[in-house]
């Protein structure tokens, strides 16, 4: 490299862009690892949580920009860890979707109210995930 040459790095002002980041969670190893994989062909860094609680410990290093939550969950469910993300400050502008396998019509009225952005049925199409996460 000629010393002359000016040295990128990951600032806005060098318009290069930091990877996006997805916070996969489910209790359902198969169905998280499923999500993770269509992500990163996708585009996106993951992580995965288990349940709720693991997703708030994650989510406050990771700062992901899109998270994925599957609604019954044990020790917070996903509508739970939904209301704490949207508290904080650092999650205003992140991406809630939705997972679950249950009745869409209840899913979306309360998903709505606690702030979720989308909802996906189980088991989730690549085509239906890539639109939810390129809103």
């Amino acid at each position: 490299m000629n010393s002359s040459e000016p040295i990128l790095s990951s600032t806005p002002e060098n318009n290069v862009q930091s990877p996006r980041r997805a916070l996969v969670v489910d209790d359902h190893e198969d169905s998280a690892k499923a999500l993770e994989l269509m992500l990163q062909t996708l585009g996106y860094e993951t992580e995965t949580a288990s349940n709720g609680i693991d997703a708030l410990r994650k989510a406050s290093s990771f700062k992901p920009d899109l998270f994925l939550l599957d609604i019954n969950m044990p020790k917070l469910d996903g509508y739970e860890t939904c209301g704490v993300i949207r508290a904080q400050p650092w999650a205003q502008q992140v991406r809630l979707v939705a997972i679950t396998g249950h009745e869409p019509e209840e899913l979306s009225k309360k998903s709505e109210k606690v702030g979720f952005d989308a909802w996906l049925l189980k088991p989730v199409d690549f085509t239906d995930l890539r639109r939810v996460a390129n809103l």
